[in-house]
């Protein structure tokens, strides 16, 4: 029996491991997890109103986080996940801040909420005989707790922000969120949270283009831009 020459299978091994143990260079878009982590137990509440950035007052500090930023990381994501619970109608606010820094300053929309903050969950305040059921039990007047009729427990809150300004590449930062009322007084609560911070070192976060001009092919009737369009807003 011919023996077979093993030096090219030899040498095709050799290039295969190589190939595999090069490290291969970081797309600038990948997403890098910095921090994932909960908070269960009590809720957290906020009874004060905010105000136009940066207060007083200010709202309920309910995270707060340091960490190490990689040299390259550009934009810094801040993800909450959390279940809210809000009394008589009132809206949850919401600001992140980076280093201190919004991560957003608008303050557009119907919500109300001041610059830097955005309201993230409101349930309307509904005037008796109006009658609902819950968990199965008919005939309710009230909320689900002791809020009034505007007591809508457990929610589902999920938003992230966008950080570019007060990034710190390649050192320390902290992340804050802060949660206020948007009629002061009358608390907002917030239970069993996830949080997340993400970097990538691209600097994203840039406007959307105004929506165009759209004319409908069943009901050819221009639709015209609102100024909040056109502005990116």
């Amino acid at each position: 029996m011919k023996s077979r020459p093993v030096l090219g299978a030899a040498l095709l091994v050799a290039g295969t491991i190589l190939l595999v143990a090069l490290p291969f260079p970081a797309d600038a878009q990948v997403l890098q997890r910095h921090v994932a982590e909960f908070r269960f137990g009590g809720e957290q509440i906020a009874t004060n109103t905010a105000a136009a950035f940066p207060g007083p007052p200010d709202g309920n500090l309910i995270y707060f986080k340091t960490f190490p930023l990689p040299a390259t990381a550009a934009t810094v994501f801040v993800t909450l996940s959390t279940t809210g619970d809000a009394h008589e109608g009132v809206a949850h606010w919401f600001s992140a801040r980076i280093n201190g820094v919004p991560c957003s300053r608008g303050n557009e929309g119907a919500g109300f909420a001041p610059a830097g903050w955005i309201p993230l969950q409101k349930h309307f305040d509904y005037d008796p005989p109006v009658t609902y059921t819950s968990n199965g039990v008919g005939g309710q007047t009230t909320g689900d707790g002791g809020g009034g009729t505007g007591d809508m427990h457990d929610n589902g809150i999920y938003y992230t922000w966008c950080c570019l300004e007060g990034v710190r590449p390649g050192a320390l930062n902290r992340v804050d969120i802060k949660m206020a009322t948007s009629l002061a007084g009358t608390p907002v609560f917030v239970e069993r949270s996830h949080y997340y911070v993400d970097s990538v070192d691209t600097k994203l976060c840039n406007q959307a283009a105004a929506i165009p001009v759209v004319v409908d092919p069943v009901d050819p009737v221009e639709i015209e831009e609102t100024e909040a369009n056109k502005s990116g807003q």
